[in-house]
Protein backbone atom coordinates (compact mmCIF):
# COMPACT_ATOMS: atom_id res chain seq x y z
CA UNK A 1 0.00 0.00 0.00
CA UNK A 2 1.31 3.44 -0.92
CA UNK A 3 2.37 5.87 1.79
CA UNK A 4 0.54 9.25 1.76
CA UNK A 5 3.55 11.14 0.34
CA UNK A 6 4.17 8.48 -2.28
CA UNK A 7 0.50 8.43 -3.24
CA UNK A 8 0.52 12.21 -3.65
CA UNK A 9 3.60 11.98 -5.83
CA UNK A 10 2.12 9.29 -8.10
CA UNK A 11 -1.13 11.24 -8.37
CA UNK A 12 0.80 14.37 -9.32
CA UNK A 13 2.86 12.51 -11.93
CA UNK A 14 -0.31 10.97 -13.36
CA UNK A 15 -1.99 14.39 -13.59
CA UNK A 16 1.07 15.87 -15.32
CA UNK A 17 1.10 13.01 -17.82
CA UNK A 18 -2.60 13.51 -18.58
CA UNK A 19 -1.91 17.21 -19.13
CA UNK A 20 0.96 16.28 -21.45
CA UNK A 21 -1.36 13.94 -23.36
CA UNK A 22 -3.93 16.73 -23.80
CA UNK A 23 -1.23 19.17 -24.96
CA UNK A 24 0.10 16.58 -27.39
CA UNK A 25 -3.33 15.88 -28.90
CA UNK A 26 -4.30 19.55 -29.16
CA UNK A 27 -1.05 20.92 -30.52
CA UNK A 28 -0.26 18.16 -33.01
CA UNK A 29 -3.73 16.96 -34.00
CA UNK A 30 -6.31 19.66 -33.30
CA UNK A 31 -4.73 23.13 -33.28
CA UNK A 32 -5.75 25.28 -36.28
CA UNK A 33 -3.24 25.82 -39.04
CA UNK A 34 -0.75 28.56 -38.21
CA UNK A 35 -1.82 28.92 -34.58
CA UNK A 36 1.01 26.89 -33.07
CA UNK A 37 2.29 24.73 -35.92
CA UNK A 38 2.22 24.83 -39.71
CA UNK A 39 0.08 22.35 -41.57
CA UNK A 40 -3.55 21.41 -41.15
CA UNK A 41 -5.26 19.81 -38.12
CA UNK A 42 -6.75 16.34 -38.36
CA UNK A 43 -10.26 17.76 -38.80
CA UNK A 44 -9.17 19.69 -41.90
CA UNK A 45 -6.56 17.31 -43.26
CA UNK A 46 -5.81 17.67 -46.97
CA UNK A 47 -6.05 14.78 -49.44
CA UNK A 48 -2.32 15.06 -50.23
CA UNK A 49 -1.47 14.63 -46.54
CA UNK A 50 -3.68 11.54 -46.36
CA UNK A 51 -1.93 10.19 -49.46
CA UNK A 52 1.45 10.91 -47.87
CA UNK A 53 0.50 8.92 -44.76
CA UNK A 54 -0.86 6.11 -46.91
CA UNK A 55 2.31 5.96 -49.02
CA UNK A 56 4.54 5.81 -45.95
CA UNK A 57 2.33 3.09 -44.46
CA UNK A 58 2.46 1.00 -47.65
CA UNK A 59 6.26 1.18 -47.40
CA UNK A 60 6.08 -0.01 -43.76
CA UNK A 61 9.44 -1.29 -42.50
CA UNK A 62 10.84 -0.83 -46.05
CA UNK A 63 9.50 -4.26 -47.07
CA UNK A 64 7.97 -3.23 -50.40
CA UNK A 65 10.74 -0.78 -51.47
CA UNK A 66 13.43 -3.40 -50.73
CA UNK A 67 11.51 -6.04 -52.70
CA UNK A 68 11.36 -3.60 -55.62
CA UNK A 69 15.11 -2.97 -55.37
CA UNK A 70 15.64 -6.76 -55.46
CA UNK A 71 13.66 -6.99 -58.69
CA UNK A 72 10.20 -7.95 -57.41
CA UNK A 73 7.76 -5.49 -58.99
CA UNK A 74 4.40 -7.25 -58.61
CA UNK A 75 3.39 -4.30 -56.43
CA UNK A 76 5.22 -1.02 -56.92
CA UNK A 77 6.22 0.91 -53.80
CA UNK A 78 4.96 4.52 -53.71
CA UNK A 79 7.64 7.15 -54.19
CA UNK A 80 8.44 8.81 -50.84
CA UNK A 81 11.39 11.04 -50.04
CA UNK A 82 13.99 8.84 -48.29
CA UNK A 83 14.36 11.10 -45.26
CA UNK A 84 10.60 11.16 -44.83
CA UNK A 85 10.31 7.37 -45.16
CA UNK A 86 13.27 6.82 -42.82
CA UNK A 87 11.79 9.05 -40.11
CA UNK A 88 8.41 7.31 -40.35
CA UNK A 89 9.88 3.81 -40.08
CA UNK A 90 12.36 4.75 -37.35
CA UNK A 91 9.51 6.09 -35.21
CA UNK A 92 7.29 3.11 -36.00
CA UNK A 93 9.89 0.47 -35.17
CA UNK A 94 10.74 2.24 -31.89
CA UNK A 95 7.05 2.14 -30.98
CA UNK A 96 6.98 -1.50 -32.16
CA UNK A 97 9.76 -2.44 -29.72
CA UNK A 98 7.80 -1.14 -26.73
CA UNK A 99 5.47 -4.17 -26.70
CA UNK A 100 7.85 -6.53 -24.82
CA UNK A 101 8.68 -3.67 -22.44
CA UNK A 102 5.00 -3.04 -21.72
CA UNK A 103 4.37 -6.76 -21.27
CA UNK A 104 7.19 -6.98 -18.72
CA UNK A 105 6.10 -3.83 -16.88
CA UNK A 106 4.72 -5.20 -13.58
CA UNK A 107 3.42 -1.81 -12.54
CA UNK A 108 0.69 -1.98 -15.19
CA UNK A 109 -0.51 -5.58 -14.73
CA UNK A 110 -4.23 -5.73 -15.44
CA UNK A 111 -4.24 -2.93 -18.02
CA UNK A 112 -5.10 -3.87 -21.64
CA UNK A 113 -1.46 -3.69 -22.69
CA UNK A 114 -1.68 -5.28 -26.14
CA UNK A 115 -4.72 -3.16 -27.06
CA UNK A 116 -2.99 0.05 -25.97
CA UNK A 117 0.16 -0.90 -27.88
CA UNK A 118 -1.86 -1.79 -30.99
CA UNK A 119 -3.57 1.59 -30.96
CA UNK A 120 -0.24 3.33 -30.31
CA UNK A 121 1.20 1.72 -33.45
CA UNK A 122 -1.25 3.92 -35.38
CA UNK A 123 -1.30 7.08 -33.22
CA UNK A 124 1.86 6.64 -31.12
CA UNK A 125 1.87 8.94 -28.09
CA UNK A 126 -1.84 9.70 -28.37
CA UNK A 127 -2.18 6.34 -26.56
CA UNK A 128 1.29 5.76 -25.12
CA UNK A 129 1.25 8.84 -22.86
CA UNK A 130 -2.17 7.94 -21.39
CA UNK A 131 -0.78 4.45 -20.73
CA UNK A 132 2.06 6.04 -18.76
CA UNK A 133 -0.49 8.12 -16.83
CA UNK A 134 -2.69 5.10 -16.05
CA UNK A 135 0.20 2.95 -14.80
CA UNK A 136 1.18 5.61 -12.25
CA UNK A 137 -2.05 5.19 -10.26
CA UNK A 138 -2.88 1.63 -11.29
CA UNK A 139 -3.18 -1.04 -8.61
CA UNK A 140 -1.14 -4.08 -9.62
CA UNK A 141 -3.14 -7.27 -10.07
CA UNK A 142 -0.71 -9.96 -8.89
CA UNK A 143 -2.86 -12.90 -9.98
CA UNK A 144 -2.62 -11.83 -13.60
CA UNK A 145 1.11 -11.28 -13.33
CA UNK A 146 1.61 -14.85 -12.11
CA UNK A 147 0.16 -16.16 -15.38
CA UNK A 148 2.48 -14.10 -17.54
CA UNK A 149 4.19 -16.10 -20.26
CA UNK A 150 7.94 -16.12 -20.73
CA UNK A 151 8.61 -13.34 -23.22
CA UNK A 152 12.35 -13.86 -23.71
CA UNK A 153 11.84 -15.11 -27.29
CA UNK A 154 9.47 -12.23 -28.06
CA UNK A 155 12.06 -9.77 -26.77
CA UNK A 156 14.79 -11.18 -29.01
CA UNK A 157 12.56 -11.20 -32.11
CA UNK A 158 11.44 -7.61 -31.52
CA UNK A 159 15.02 -6.59 -30.77
CA UNK A 160 16.35 -8.00 -34.04
CA UNK A 161 13.51 -6.38 -36.01
CA UNK A 162 14.23 -3.08 -34.30
CA UNK A 163 17.95 -3.32 -35.03
CA UNK A 164 17.45 -4.23 -38.70
CA UNK A 165 14.74 -1.64 -39.47
CA UNK A 166 16.56 1.07 -37.50
CA UNK A 167 19.80 0.39 -39.40
CA UNK A 168 17.97 0.35 -42.76
CA UNK A 169 16.28 3.66 -41.88
CA UNK A 170 19.65 5.32 -41.35
CA UNK A 171 21.18 3.78 -44.47
CA UNK A 172 18.06 4.60 -46.52
CA UNK A 173 18.73 8.33 -46.10
CA UNK A 174 22.03 8.00 -47.95
CA UNK A 175 21.60 5.30 -50.61
CA UNK A 176 18.69 6.80 -52.58
CA UNK A 177 20.88 8.77 -54.97
CA UNK A 178 17.99 9.39 -57.38
CA UNK A 179 16.85 12.11 -54.95
CA UNK A 180 20.08 14.05 -55.47
CA UNK A 181 23.32 14.10 -53.54
CA UNK A 182 23.37 14.10 -49.74
CA UNK A 183 23.41 17.90 -49.47
CA UNK A 184 20.42 18.24 -51.80
CA UNK A 185 18.46 15.66 -49.80
CA UNK A 186 19.25 17.37 -46.50
CA UNK A 187 18.22 20.75 -47.90
CA UNK A 188 14.98 19.28 -49.26
CA UNK A 189 14.21 17.74 -45.87
CA UNK A 190 14.85 21.02 -44.03
CA UNK A 191 12.96 23.24 -46.48
CA UNK A 192 10.04 21.07 -47.57
CA UNK A 193 9.52 18.20 -45.11
CA UNK A 194 10.63 19.38 -41.66
CA UNK A 195 8.12 22.31 -41.61
CA UNK A 196 5.24 19.85 -42.16
CA UNK A 197 3.12 19.03 -39.12
CA UNK A 198 3.36 15.29 -39.80
CA UNK A 199 7.15 15.43 -39.71
CA UNK A 200 7.13 17.61 -36.60
CA UNK A 201 4.85 15.05 -34.92
CA UNK A 202 7.30 12.23 -35.65
CA UNK A 203 10.20 14.30 -34.27
CA UNK A 204 8.21 14.99 -31.09
CA UNK A 205 7.42 11.26 -30.87
CA UNK A 206 11.12 10.39 -30.92
CA UNK A 207 11.81 12.74 -28.00
CA UNK A 208 8.90 11.31 -25.99
CA UNK A 209 9.92 7.73 -26.83
CA UNK A 210 13.36 8.41 -25.35
CA UNK A 211 11.74 9.70 -22.14
CA UNK A 212 9.31 6.76 -21.92
CA UNK A 213 12.11 4.28 -22.55
CA UNK A 214 14.05 5.88 -19.69
CA UNK A 215 11.08 5.55 -17.31
CA UNK A 216 9.99 2.02 -18.24
CA UNK A 217 13.44 0.41 -18.29
CA UNK A 218 14.22 2.17 -15.03
CA UNK A 219 11.06 0.67 -13.54
CA UNK A 220 11.72 -2.86 -14.85
CA UNK A 221 15.43 -3.08 -14.04
CA UNK A 222 16.28 -2.89 -10.31
CA UNK A 223 18.91 -0.44 -9.09
CA UNK A 224 21.57 -3.17 -8.82
CA UNK A 225 20.96 -4.44 -12.38
CA UNK A 226 23.86 -4.20 -14.82
CA UNK A 227 21.37 -3.45 -17.62
CA UNK A 228 19.79 -0.41 -15.98
CA UNK A 229 22.18 1.98 -17.74
CA UNK A 230 20.67 1.06 -21.12
CA UNK A 231 17.71 3.33 -20.37
CA UNK A 232 19.98 6.33 -20.96
CA UNK A 233 20.68 5.40 -24.62
CA UNK A 234 17.69 6.25 -26.84
CA UNK A 235 16.61 3.49 -29.23
CA UNK A 236 19.88 1.53 -29.27
CA UNK A 237 19.72 0.97 -25.52
CA UNK A 238 16.27 -0.56 -25.97
CA UNK A 239 17.55 -2.75 -28.81
CA UNK A 240 20.40 -4.05 -26.63
CA UNK A 241 18.03 -4.62 -23.68
CA UNK A 242 15.70 -6.68 -25.87
CA UNK A 243 18.54 -8.75 -27.29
Amino acid sequence: MLQPNQEQRTNLVSILLWVLALIYVYVLLLSPSGQLLPGEPVWAIKPETIQEILNESINFFFILPILNLLGFHYIQAPVVHPWQQALFNFAEVWMFMFLPVILEDKKSCGLPKVLIWSLAMFLTNTFLIPYMALRETHTTIKDQDSNKINISLIKRVFGWIGLIVGAVAIIWCFIRTEFGDINQRIQYFIQHILPERLTIAFCVDLILFALIQFILLGSIEPVESNKRWLRFIPFLGLVIWLL
